[in-house]
């Protein structure tokens, strides 16, 4: 039994008239109260049978038609309202793609009004949109469902829109196709606002690299006449560290932008991973002590980011702790559905600003981090499909778990 029959049967009920009909809506109701189950779908069955053998016979043919007229039409009411509403464009076609609904979203989008939108086709030759608009009825018609597709339409004034779409379709009781329901949203905003920052962030990333190579080298050159550990010399390699980890951070960032969300995907070892990236961490960190506590086997799915994710929360983990022997402690754990990967310190703790980089999706100056490291964590496990969470750590400092699906 599906959610719709499920709406009908509570329709039905509803425009069961409780003066004229009293003894039938009380029959209803005894009705649910003895088939009261914790199978909601067996409930739903014995109510339509239930629900059958009342309106026959407490109901005239009459007052059954009426019935029945009154809970479609409240249904259809119900399901207008929404379709008038929603903020995305709702579109409705029939078999050759002629257009049979046309809800103010789409004449927002599109710029055609309903009267010049309705009888004409969706999608026309030579109108400009791409071929995954152009072919998408015939895939529909071939019982595709189609979910999140980005493509162009045409606007009014002839312009093209960048749009992403999804589509289902609509078959009669014998499976006949009979049209299809799109559903559109505008992105050509955003579509935009990521090619700017592409373009600006390799012109950047690209001049930061030229520069830090030239500033590095003069300033070789200068500290072969100053003594070694001289504390000046040193500020400025820091410094250009920094600066270079920012630009690496920076191409991180446009793979994260440029990649689709499942296609950059991948099923990862957790144990494995994460006793590789300790292994470097103790190789760069001598004197930190990190130990891994991992079961034999806990696979996840996570972005193609992820390790460098792992890498940013272990080296936050050392580098921000003044202990001459920092400790470290990684812990994975898998449960049927969930596993997670847990990085705790003994360290000072993560400032309440850097903890709430972790857990709001916008920076303000209450958000502000001390570097990209915590906000590229943060969006690599969301691209992930995963979970973020600090609290303090049993070592005394702090403790960062992501939890990600199996």
């Amino acid at each position: 039994m599906n959610g719709h029959e499920e709406q009908v049967v509570g329709a039905l009920f509803d425009v069961v008239d409780p003066e004229e009909h009293a003894e039938t809506r009380r029959r209803l109701l005894r009705a649910y109260e003895s088939n009261a189950t914790d199978d909601r779908d067996e409930l739903i069955e014995r109510l339509v049978s239930e629900l059958v053998a009342v309106l026959n016979e407490e109901l005239t043919r009459g007052e059954g038609v009426d019935v029945l007229s009154d809970a479609i039409g409240f249904l259809l009411d119900r399901f207008l309202s929404v379709v008038e509403v929603a903020p995305v464009a709702i579109v409705v076609v029939d078999p050759d793609g002629t257009v049979r609904l046309w809800n103010d979203g789409a004449e927002r989008l599109f710029g055609w009004s309903e009267s010049d939108a309705l009888g004409r086709r969706f999608v026309s030759e030579g109108s400009g949109a791409s071929d995954a608009l152009e072919s998408s009825l015939t895939r529909l018609r071939d019982g595709e469902r189609l979910t999140g597709v980005e493509t162009r339409h045409p606007h009014y004034d002839g312009s093209l829109l960048d749009v992403r779409f999804w589509a289902a379709p609509l078959r009669d009781r014998d499976g006949e196709f009979t049209g299809a329901t799109y559903v559109l949203t505008d992105v050509g905003e955003r579509k935009r606002r990521e090619q700017r920052l592409t373009v600006l962030n390799r012109v950047l990333r690209h001049n930061v690299r030229n520069d830090v190579n030239v500033i590095a080298g003069h300033l070789e050159a200068l500290a072969a006449d100053r003594p070694d550990g001289d504390p000046h010399v040193e500020a400025m390699e820091q410094r250009l560290a920094d600066v270079v980890d920012l630009s690496d951070a920076a191409r991180q960032l446009e793979r994260l932008q440029e990649s689709g969300v499942e296609a950059s995907r991948t099923t990862y070892d957790l144990p494995a991973l994460v006793e590789r990236r300790a292994g470097d961490l103790r190789a760069t960190h001598r004197s930190a002590a990190v130990t891994v506590r991992a079961p034999a086997e806990a696979d996840a799915v996570a972005h193609d980011l992820f390790p460098y994710a792992l890498d940013n929360l272990l080296e936050n983990a050392v580098e921000h702790n003044e202990s001459p022997s920092p400790r470290v402690r990684v812990t994975v754990d898998a449960g049927s559905d969930r596993a997670s990967v847990t990085v705790a310190d003994d360290g000072p703790g993560l400032p309440t600003h850097e903890r709430e980089v972790l857990t709001r999706s916008d920076e303000t100056q209450l958000t502000h981090s001390a570097g990209m490291g915590l906000w590229m964590v943060r969006w690599i496990v969301r691209a992930s499909g995963g979970e973020l969470r600090a609290a303090e750590s049993d070592l005394g400092g702090a403790a960062v778990t992501v939890s990600l699906r199996r």
